[in-house]
Protein backbone atom coordinates (compact mmCIF):
# COMPACT_ATOMS: atom_id res chain seq x y z
CA UNK A 1 0.00 0.00 0.00
CA UNK A 2 1.25 3.48 -0.91
CA UNK A 3 0.58 6.16 1.65
CA UNK A 4 -0.64 9.52 0.41
CA UNK A 5 1.92 11.30 2.58
CA UNK A 6 4.76 9.57 0.74
CA UNK A 7 3.58 11.03 -2.56
CA UNK A 8 3.64 14.62 -1.28
CA UNK A 9 7.42 15.21 -1.72
CA UNK A 10 7.30 13.85 -5.26
CA UNK A 11 4.29 16.01 -6.05
CA UNK A 12 6.04 19.10 -4.66
CA UNK A 13 9.21 18.40 -6.67
CA UNK A 14 7.15 17.95 -9.85
CA UNK A 15 5.21 21.13 -9.11
CA UNK A 16 8.41 23.16 -8.60
CA UNK A 17 9.95 21.73 -11.76
CA UNK A 18 6.83 22.53 -13.78
CA UNK A 19 6.70 26.06 -12.36
CA UNK A 20 10.37 26.61 -13.19
CA UNK A 21 9.87 25.40 -16.77
CA UNK A 22 6.83 27.65 -17.26
CA UNK A 23 8.66 30.67 -15.86
CA UNK A 24 11.64 30.01 -18.14
CA UNK A 25 9.33 29.68 -21.15
CA UNK A 26 7.50 32.90 -20.30
CA UNK A 27 10.80 34.73 -19.81
CA UNK A 28 11.98 33.53 -23.20
CA UNK A 29 8.77 34.75 -24.83
CA UNK A 30 9.04 38.17 -23.18
CA UNK A 31 12.74 38.64 -23.97
CA UNK A 32 13.41 40.48 -27.22
CA UNK A 33 16.38 39.16 -29.17
CA UNK A 34 17.92 42.16 -30.92
CA UNK A 35 20.55 42.18 -33.67
CA UNK A 36 22.33 45.44 -34.50
CA UNK A 37 23.75 45.65 -38.03
CA UNK A 38 25.72 48.82 -38.63
CA UNK A 39 28.77 49.57 -40.73
CA UNK A 40 29.48 52.56 -38.49
CA UNK A 41 31.31 51.01 -35.52
CA UNK A 42 30.75 53.99 -33.23
CA UNK A 43 27.01 54.11 -33.73
CA UNK A 44 26.80 50.33 -33.50
CA UNK A 45 28.56 50.40 -30.11
CA UNK A 46 26.24 53.14 -28.85
CA UNK A 47 23.14 51.24 -29.91
CA UNK A 48 24.36 48.03 -28.29
CA UNK A 49 25.11 49.88 -25.06
CA UNK A 50 21.68 51.53 -25.01
CA UNK A 51 19.63 48.46 -25.88
CA UNK A 52 21.76 46.13 -23.77
CA UNK A 53 20.73 48.12 -20.70
CA UNK A 54 17.04 47.32 -21.26
CA UNK A 55 15.79 44.54 -18.94
CA UNK A 56 13.62 42.91 -21.61
CA UNK A 57 16.22 42.86 -24.39
CA UNK A 58 19.16 40.60 -25.15
CA UNK A 59 21.72 41.41 -27.83
CA UNK A 60 22.79 38.81 -30.35
CA UNK A 61 26.32 38.61 -31.65
CA UNK A 62 26.94 40.78 -34.75
CA UNK A 63 27.82 37.54 -36.55
CA UNK A 64 24.47 35.93 -35.72
CA UNK A 65 22.04 34.92 -38.45
CA UNK A 66 19.45 37.75 -38.75
CA UNK A 67 16.76 35.08 -38.87
CA UNK A 68 17.46 34.31 -35.19
CA UNK A 69 16.53 37.82 -34.10
CA UNK A 70 13.14 39.16 -33.09
CA UNK A 71 14.12 42.64 -34.23
CA UNK A 72 16.98 43.71 -36.50
CA UNK A 73 18.17 47.32 -36.18
CA UNK A 74 20.15 48.34 -39.23
CA UNK A 75 21.31 51.24 -41.34
CA UNK A 76 19.46 51.87 -44.60
CA UNK A 77 21.56 49.65 -46.86
CA UNK A 78 21.85 46.73 -44.43
CA UNK A 79 18.15 46.86 -43.61
CA UNK A 80 17.19 46.53 -47.27
CA UNK A 81 19.83 43.81 -47.66
CA UNK A 82 18.19 41.79 -44.89
CA UNK A 83 14.80 42.05 -46.55
CA UNK A 84 16.22 41.10 -49.95
CA UNK A 85 18.04 38.12 -48.44
CA UNK A 86 14.86 36.85 -46.83
CA UNK A 87 12.96 37.10 -50.12
CA UNK A 88 15.73 35.56 -52.22
CA UNK A 89 16.54 32.49 -50.11
CA UNK A 90 13.56 30.17 -49.42
CA UNK A 91 15.33 28.64 -46.43
CA UNK A 92 15.43 32.09 -44.83
CA UNK A 93 12.04 33.28 -46.05
CA UNK A 94 10.95 34.15 -42.51
CA UNK A 95 13.45 36.99 -42.45
CA UNK A 96 11.39 38.89 -44.96
CA UNK A 97 7.98 38.19 -43.46
CA UNK A 98 7.21 36.40 -40.22
CA UNK A 99 10.72 36.26 -38.76
CA UNK A 100 12.94 39.15 -37.83
CA UNK A 101 11.33 42.56 -38.05
CA UNK A 102 13.64 45.13 -39.59
CA UNK A 103 13.91 48.59 -38.04
CA UNK A 104 15.95 51.07 -40.08
CA UNK A 105 17.73 53.88 -38.25
CA UNK A 106 19.23 56.35 -40.69
CA UNK A 107 19.83 59.93 -41.74
CA UNK A 108 17.98 59.26 -45.01
CA UNK A 109 14.77 61.21 -44.61
CA UNK A 110 13.46 61.91 -48.11
CA UNK A 111 10.03 60.79 -49.20
CA UNK A 112 11.47 58.53 -51.91
CA UNK A 113 13.87 56.75 -49.56
CA UNK A 114 11.25 56.22 -46.87
CA UNK A 115 8.65 54.93 -49.31
CA UNK A 116 11.16 52.59 -50.93
CA UNK A 117 12.11 51.08 -47.57
CA UNK A 118 8.53 50.56 -46.44
CA UNK A 119 7.46 49.11 -49.80
CA UNK A 120 10.43 46.71 -49.59
CA UNK A 121 9.11 45.27 -46.33
CA UNK A 122 10.79 47.29 -43.59
CA UNK A 123 8.61 47.31 -40.45
CA UNK A 124 10.04 50.38 -38.75
CA UNK A 125 11.76 53.59 -39.85
CA UNK A 126 13.49 56.07 -37.55
CA UNK A 127 15.85 58.91 -38.37
CA UNK A 128 19.07 59.49 -36.47
CA UNK A 129 18.43 62.15 -33.88
CA UNK A 130 15.26 60.55 -32.51
CA UNK A 131 15.01 60.16 -28.75
CA UNK A 132 16.28 57.05 -27.02
CA UNK A 133 12.79 56.39 -25.65
CA UNK A 134 11.41 56.48 -29.19
CA UNK A 135 14.04 53.96 -30.30
CA UNK A 136 13.37 51.55 -27.43
CA UNK A 137 9.61 51.86 -27.86
CA UNK A 138 9.99 51.13 -31.58
CA UNK A 139 11.88 47.90 -30.86
CA UNK A 140 9.14 46.75 -28.49
CA UNK A 141 6.42 47.73 -30.97
CA UNK A 142 8.02 45.72 -33.78
CA UNK A 143 8.42 42.74 -31.44
CA UNK A 144 4.66 42.85 -30.86
CA UNK A 145 4.01 42.78 -34.59
CA UNK A 146 3.28 46.48 -35.01
CA UNK A 147 4.87 49.00 -37.34
CA UNK A 148 6.60 52.13 -36.14
CA UNK A 149 7.42 55.22 -38.22
CA UNK A 150 9.41 57.98 -36.56
CA UNK A 151 8.10 61.51 -36.19
CA UNK A 152 10.24 63.02 -38.95
CA UNK A 153 9.64 60.16 -41.39
CA UNK A 154 5.89 60.34 -40.75
CA UNK A 155 5.95 64.08 -41.42
CA UNK A 156 7.77 63.54 -44.71
CA UNK A 157 5.12 61.05 -45.80
CA UNK A 158 2.30 63.30 -44.63
CA UNK A 159 3.70 66.24 -46.62
CA UNK A 160 3.69 64.12 -49.76
CA UNK A 161 0.13 62.82 -49.43
CA UNK A 162 -1.30 65.74 -51.38
CA UNK A 163 1.13 65.16 -54.24
CA UNK A 164 0.88 62.31 -56.71
CA UNK A 165 3.76 59.91 -57.26
CA UNK A 166 5.78 60.23 -60.43
CA UNK A 167 6.04 57.36 -62.87
CA UNK A 168 9.49 55.96 -63.66
CA UNK A 169 9.49 57.71 -67.06
CA UNK A 170 8.44 61.01 -65.50
CA UNK A 171 11.30 60.63 -63.04
CA UNK A 172 13.71 60.09 -65.94
CA UNK A 173 12.46 63.24 -67.62
CA UNK A 174 12.64 65.19 -64.37
CA UNK A 175 16.21 64.06 -63.73
CA UNK A 176 17.36 65.29 -67.15
CA UNK A 177 15.39 68.52 -66.79
CA UNK A 178 17.03 69.33 -63.46
CA UNK A 179 20.43 68.50 -64.99
CA UNK A 180 19.84 71.37 -67.42
CA UNK A 181 18.78 69.54 -70.59
CA UNK A 182 16.24 71.08 -72.94
CA UNK A 183 13.20 69.28 -74.31
CA UNK A 184 14.92 68.18 -77.54
CA UNK A 185 17.95 66.87 -75.65
CA UNK A 186 15.69 64.95 -73.26
CA UNK A 187 13.83 63.40 -76.20
CA UNK A 188 17.10 62.32 -77.77
CA UNK A 189 18.56 60.93 -74.54
CA UNK A 190 15.44 58.89 -73.77
CA UNK A 191 14.73 58.03 -77.41
CA UNK A 192 11.16 59.31 -77.25
CA UNK A 193 9.18 61.85 -79.27
CA UNK A 194 9.37 65.55 -78.42
CA UNK A 195 5.62 65.60 -77.89
CA UNK A 196 5.96 62.78 -75.37
CA UNK A 197 8.56 64.79 -73.45
CA UNK A 198 6.21 67.77 -73.30
CA UNK A 199 3.39 65.52 -72.09
CA UNK A 200 5.57 64.09 -69.32
CA UNK A 201 6.72 67.56 -68.29
CA UNK A 202 3.14 68.80 -68.08
CA UNK A 203 2.30 65.89 -65.80
CA UNK A 204 5.41 66.48 -63.67
CA UNK A 205 4.58 70.19 -63.29
CA UNK A 206 1.04 69.33 -62.17
CA UNK A 207 2.10 66.64 -59.71
CA UNK A 208 4.76 68.84 -58.14
CA UNK A 209 2.50 71.91 -58.16
CA UNK A 210 5.12 73.91 -60.04
CA UNK A 211 4.77 76.57 -62.74
CA UNK A 212 8.35 76.70 -64.04
CA UNK A 213 11.54 74.66 -64.15
CA UNK A 214 13.04 76.34 -61.10
CA UNK A 215 10.02 75.47 -58.95
CA UNK A 216 10.11 71.89 -60.28
CA UNK A 217 13.75 71.54 -59.27
CA UNK A 218 13.08 72.92 -55.79
CA UNK A 219 10.07 70.63 -55.28
CA UNK A 220 12.01 67.58 -56.45
CA UNK A 221 14.87 68.40 -54.09
CA UNK A 222 12.52 68.95 -51.15
CA UNK A 223 10.84 65.57 -51.68
CA UNK A 224 14.10 63.78 -52.46
CA UNK A 225 12.73 62.45 -55.72
CA UNK A 226 16.09 62.36 -57.45
CA UNK A 227 18.19 60.88 -54.65
CA UNK A 228 20.01 57.73 -55.72
CA UNK A 229 19.13 54.75 -53.55
CA UNK A 230 22.13 52.75 -52.27
CA UNK A 231 23.09 49.45 -53.85
CA UNK A 232 22.60 46.39 -51.65
CA UNK A 233 26.37 45.89 -51.42
CA UNK A 234 27.11 49.54 -50.64
CA UNK A 235 28.25 50.22 -47.03
CA UNK A 236 26.30 52.85 -45.16
CA UNK A 237 28.11 55.40 -43.00
CA UNK A 238 26.01 57.14 -40.39
CA UNK A 239 27.26 59.66 -37.84
CA UNK A 240 26.29 58.84 -34.27
CA UNK A 241 24.58 61.50 -32.11
CA UNK A 242 26.66 62.34 -29.06
CA UNK A 243 24.17 60.78 -26.65
CA UNK A 244 24.48 57.42 -28.42
CA UNK A 245 28.27 57.29 -28.38
CA UNK A 246 30.12 54.93 -26.07
CA UNK A 247 31.54 56.75 -23.03
CA UNK A 248 35.28 56.74 -22.55
CA UNK A 249 36.45 53.72 -20.59
CA UNK A 250 38.93 54.23 -17.81
CA UNK A 251 42.08 52.04 -17.72
CA UNK A 252 40.74 50.36 -14.59
CA UNK A 253 37.57 49.35 -16.40
CA UNK A 254 39.32 47.81 -19.40
CA UNK A 255 39.86 44.35 -17.80
CA UNK A 256 36.19 44.13 -16.83
CA UNK A 257 35.15 45.20 -20.31
CA UNK A 258 37.38 42.55 -21.83
CA UNK A 259 35.87 39.86 -19.61
CA UNK A 260 32.35 41.02 -20.54
CA UNK A 261 33.21 40.83 -24.25
CA UNK A 262 34.65 37.36 -23.84
CA UNK A 263 31.52 36.13 -22.14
Amino acid sequence: MIHVDSLAPRHNRFHHLLTHCLEAAMLDLLTIKVLVLYDDALLCAGLRATLGAQPDMVLLSPQADPGQADVVIADYAQGLRCIALGKAEPARRSLGSLGARVLILTRRDSEREIRHALESGVRGYLTIGCGLDELVDAVRALHCGMRRIGTLAAQRLADSVAGSLLTSRETDVLRLLVAGHGNKAIAKRLDIALGTVKSHLKSVFQKLDASNRTEVALAADKRGLLIDLPALDEPEVEAAPARWRMPAVSPQAEPARALASAS
